[in-house]
């Protein structure tokens, strides 16, 4: 009876090995469907019954029925939370930050700047592999033919825009291009340049002025398959949808057919406390921008006059991001319709449809408020290395493979996706090639942790002298957002709202978590960008921090020393943000003259020697140094990218 139940024991254990062999070399078809800017949920398979009205339910029944007939991936991520590094993380799966590429490009048609060209895209190996590749919609990984472009780095066909957006209408963009063509100032502006078909931008008659841009990108996409689908090779889709990024734009019976179908949805949002809560949106801009009208001189205004006036304009501020989400909405609604006509094409001949594995996910979190989206329940928004940065939509629907629906619990990461394709491929990654992601494809169908020791996944944003970073190893996450603030640690299975700051009671996490960062960073610590997104007003901000002679930023904000050079910091005394009384004999007003509500000062002695890091804020606008010894100051001033800096004396 033992030998038998050993036996059976032994046969359990083959076919479960066999099982997790299964997907390699399997050959589907494949298509990677990626939103851009698309809020966490805004797509109904991302929403629970406890998501509050008042924010706004987008219907997106194409998207749900993929979902929930295949794997939802509930803490899917991508490896930045803004576009371009996050292509660029997909396409080669490699951190953005060890190659270089952690900024957006120049949005500048004739740059000659793109992806390192000895990075391997995966669709390139799919191409090699008999696969028939395409990709449609946005590029924002280079412009350079024979190069950068997508025929170059693995795609038989494109249909799309090299650049990082565009406008939804036709008249929006090409025929200014074609207005200003052999002309002193041609349109060197990325959203503004024609459509492209391979290698050349399409004719300027073939799309009229009115037709929509999701719908122009999916109709190519719907041609594309049924052109390919009957081949005895699969075929590699990449669809990259622009919507719902900026800018907000829907075609005007959609978005009327929209609140005919979500009678409630305008009310309930415009009367919710979800824009009327603190913080929530930019009622810290009214008095600011009232200043600035020149119909009528603010500061002349008796207290009641002004009290009017910003009344007025809060309740323009409501109406305006009411509408916001109205148009983004109907936005990701116009996406969703299309997606399911793409899938009705696949669904022609059955057998496409089973054989063909859909992978959709967003390029980074949601843009919230003024642009729309709502990452509830997440913290924080795109760009941030809070949730609401980069945990986004994601899901796996393959009818051949995935019998059993489920959600998948466990950390993914954009990055997993180029190994995965290219072992479903039954190709070979080049052995000089190096990836920062793992193949999940057998493992998620067994829900088992693609990281069973817990490795974690890093998200890395550059700010001013320092890279936010994140990194998550389930449950928790460790999380600095600042050169000088401490470290933040949250179980974000229990929490992913990052509300509840653990740190001071898990040091002992946190100090491993940090160990396994300095471990990770070390590879690529001193490796320097290869651009930056723009060169505005004498050079974009960071270049002088990565170019100079000091060992800045890299990654010694997060794990290293504080110090901070004193030549850097006279590069940013450009009086965005001052302080009066000074000298004083400790308390300080700051004027504020940003868009914040809140700033981060950083006190460095003359040495540039860090000493202390305090917030203020327009409620409460006073520096307090009462506690520091009396002598010279450097006070940094970070809000965004904005920086200032000023000298203080301290009595």
């Amino acid at each position: 009876m033992c030998k038998k139940y050993l036996f059976f024991i032994f046969l359990l254990t083959v076919v479960g090995q066999y099982n997790a062999q299964s997907t390699k070399g399997s050959r589907p078809n494949i298509i990677v469907i990626v939103a851009d800017d698309l809020g966490y949920a805004d797509v109904g398979f991302n929403r629970d019954a406890n998501f509050p009205a008042e924010k706004g339910v987008i219907p997106t029944p194409e998207l749900d029925q993929l979902a929930n007939n295949g794997i939802i991936c509930t803490n899917g991520h991508v490896a930045h939370p803004f576009c371009g590094p996050s292509r660029a993380a997909l396409m080669t799966g490699v951190q953005p930050s060890r190659i270089g590429v952690q900024y957006n490009l120049p949005n500048d048609i004739n740059t000659s700047l793109g992806i390192p060209l000895e990075e391997t895209y995966f669709p390139k190996i799919l191409q090699q592999n008999n696969y028939h590749t395409a990709a449609f919609g946005k590029w924002h990984l280079g412009f350079t033919q024979g190069k950068y472009q997508p025929l170059d780095r693995g795609f038989d066909y494109f249909f799309g825009f090299l650049g990082g957006g565009k406008a939804y209408f036709e008249r929006e963009y090409e025929d200014l291009y074609y207005r200003r063509l052999g002309g002193s100032n041609p349109v060197t502006n990325e959203y503004q340049d024609p459509l492209q078909r391979q290698r050349d931008y399409v004719a300027k008659d073939e799309f009229n002025q009115d037709e929509y841009l999701t719908d122009i990108l999916t109709d190519e996409a719907i041609n594309y398959i049924a052109e390919n689908k009957t081949k005895s090779d699969p075929f590699f889709m990449y669809v990259a949808y622009n919507a719902p990024h900026t800018p907000l734009q829907a075609p005007a019976e959609e978005i009327a057919q929209f609140k005919e179908e979500n009678p409630n949805f305008e009310s309930l949002v415009r009367n919710s406390d979800y824009l009327k809560e603190s913080g929530a949106y930019e009622l810290d801009k009214v008095e600011r921008e009232l200043k600035k009208v020149k119909d009528y001189d603010y500061n002349s205004l008796s207290s009641s006059e002004k009290e009017e006036k910003v009344a007025d304009y809060r309740e323009h501020l409501l109406d305006k991001f009411t509408e916001s989400r109205i148009v983004y909405a109907t936005m990701v609604s116009n996406m969703d319709k299309n997606i399911g006509r793409i899938v009705a094409e696949l669904k022609k001949d059955q057998k496409v449809f089973d054989n063909t594995m859909i992978v959709f996910l967003s390029d980074n979190g949601g843009y919230t408020y003024s642009k729309g989206a709502v990452n509830h329940p997440l913290y924080a928004l795109k760009g941030s290395v809070f949730e609401g940065g980069h945990r986004v939509p994601f899901f796996i629907h393959w009818p051949n493979k995935i019998k059993s629906p489920k959600k998948y619990k466990y950390q993914i990461s954009s990055l997993d996706l180029y190994p995965t394709l290219v072992d479903l491929a039954g190709a070979s990654v080049p052995s000089t090639k190096k990836l920062d992601g793992l193949s999940f494809m057998d493992k998620v169908l067994d829900n088992k942790q693609i990281r069973p020791n817990n490795d974690p996944i890093y998200v890395l944003r550059p700010l001013f002298s320092f890279h936010a970073v994140a990194i998550n190893s389930n449950p928790y996450k460790a999380v600095k957002r600042s050169k000088n603030s401490k470290w933040e640690l949250y179980n974000i299975e229990t929490d992913p709202g990052e509300t509840n700051n653990l740190a001071n009671t898990n040091s002992d996490v946190v100090k491993e978590l940090k160990a396994k960062g300095v471990d990770f960073v070390k590879e690529f610590k001193n490796v320097k960008p290869l651009w930056f997104d723009h060169e505005r007003n004498g050079g974009h901000p960071h270049r002088s921090l990565w170019f100079s002679t000091e060992e800045l930023p890299n990654y010694d904000g997060a794990f290293g020393t504080d110090e901070l050079s004193l030549s850097v910091l006279t590069n940013y005394k450009n009086k965005k943000m001052r302080l009066y009384p000074n000298p004083s004999e400790g308390k300080y007003t700051v004027d504020f003259q940003v868009d914040y509500q809140e700033l981060e000062v950083r006190l460095f002695a003359t040495t540039g020697q860090w000493v202390a890091t305090m917030q203020v804020s327009k409620e409460n606008p006073v520096l307090n140094m009462s506690h520091l010894s009396s002598g010279n100051y450097i006070a940094l001033f970070s809000g965004g990218n904005e920086i200032s800096v000023e000298q203080l004396i301290k009595l």
